[in-house]
């Protein structure tokens, strides 16, 4: 090749580099992870010595839950990448490789050590794991509380396991296996009314907690669509957890580009505040709100119903006639008109 050729040859690799870095990072906050992903991998291809792109490109493809892809990427890292390493192998359960990388003295990797360690059959070294994993995250950190009630229990120490199933319990009401160990060794220990109404709640709670998950896996795979906060803000309200809910609604209404993605989650949110906050005036200022953005004979419609609930009959005939201008004809909405008391017969 030609000194020409090569310093043509390096001139394009330059630009292609910097065509792939496009920009990768605002790609990916768009939501846009594939891309993203495709455009870090063109630059590590172009600069496959370039240690700092590979780490960055292990981390977004851990967290895009692309566990063999981080793994090829990690390969030629240096031990600074064993946790990265450890945790991908965890999730894809080859449990004997991820022990070679996971440490006891990262807090996170300890419990992956303890859940490797009890999924290989390895009880004792186990029992040793939990308490290096205490060490790590504290003694009344609640996982480690539930790990020591799991080992007891499954010692057939029920009694022994209840406080420190309690103890998880009092730090995480939600903690799916806090309750249900917490029923079982009552129920094991001679105390089974309360260990039946507790196994009854994990059954009632289980299937909440399952659609939360889904929620946040399809959220962590496009953080972008609206939908995706709304389905996590539904699953958060559902389990009552409604600070979580309003905030996840929040971020669906900030993303929603068009009426019809918005007025569902407004519709949504404005129930939340009306019948679980019992706040009526904030969820009018938020169907106001959303009207003047989306004009939408859905949003005048849910604020008549509220006016009309709380006996501002005059305020939800406003409401009605204006969801009327929006949809003429519409049958439902006369008919919300008729259902009113009549002018100047408002009830007190």
């Amino acid at each position: 090749m030609t000194r020409a050729a090569v310093v043509w040859l390096a001139c394009v690799l330059r630009l292609a580099a910097q065509d792939a870095e496009g920009d990768p990072e605002q790609m990916w906050a768009q939501g846009e992870r594939e891309a993203a992903l495709a455009a870090w991998e063109q630059q590590l291809a172009l600069r496959p010595d370039d240690v700092a792109l590979r780490r960055a490109l292990v981390s977004r493809q851990m967290e895009g839950q692309r566990w063999e892809a981080a793994l090829r990427t990690a390969a030629s890292l240096g031990p600074e990448a064993d946790g990265l390493r450890g945790s991908a192998l965890f999730v894809l359960a080859r449990y004997e490789e991820a022990l070679r990388h996971l440490s006891a003295a990262d807090p996170a990797q300890a419990l992956l050590r303890v859940e490797a360690l009890e999924s290989l059959g390895r009880t004792q070294e186990a029992e040793a794991a939990i308490e290096a994993a205490a060490q790590a995250l504290g003694a009344g950190h609640p996982r480690v509380a539930v790990l020591r009630a799991r080992r007891l229990a499954a010692a057939g120490r029920f009694e022994d396991a209840l406080p420190w199933y309690r103890a998880a319990r009092a730090a995480d009401p939600l903690d799916r296996e806090a309750l249900f160990g917490l029923g079982q060794a009552l129920v094991r220990s001679g105390a089974r009314a309360e260990g039946l109404q507790l196994l009854q709640q994990h059954r009632e709670l289980l299937p909440l907690l399952d659609a939360r998950d889904f929620a946040l896996q399809s959220l962590g795979l496009d953080p972008s669509h609206a939908g995706n906060h709304a389905r996590v803000a539904d699953a958060e309200r559902a389990l009552g957890r409604l600070g979580e809910a309003e905030a996840a609604y929040l971020r669906a209404s900030a993303l929603a580009r068009t009426p019809a993605e918005l007025v569902p989650v407004v519709l949504r949110h404005a129930r939340l505040l009306a019948e679980d906050r019992g706040d009526v005036e904030a969820a009018l200022a938020l169907l106001d709100q959303a009207l003047a953005r989306a004009p939408d004979a859905h949003l005048a419609v849910r604020a008549g119903d509220l006016l009309a609930g709380a006996r501002r009959t005059a305020e939800a005939r406003a409401r009605y006639e204006q969801a009327l201008a929006l949809r003429p004809g519409d049958p439902q909405v006369e008919q919300r008109l008729a259902d009113l008391p009549p002018a100047g017969n408002e009830p007190p």
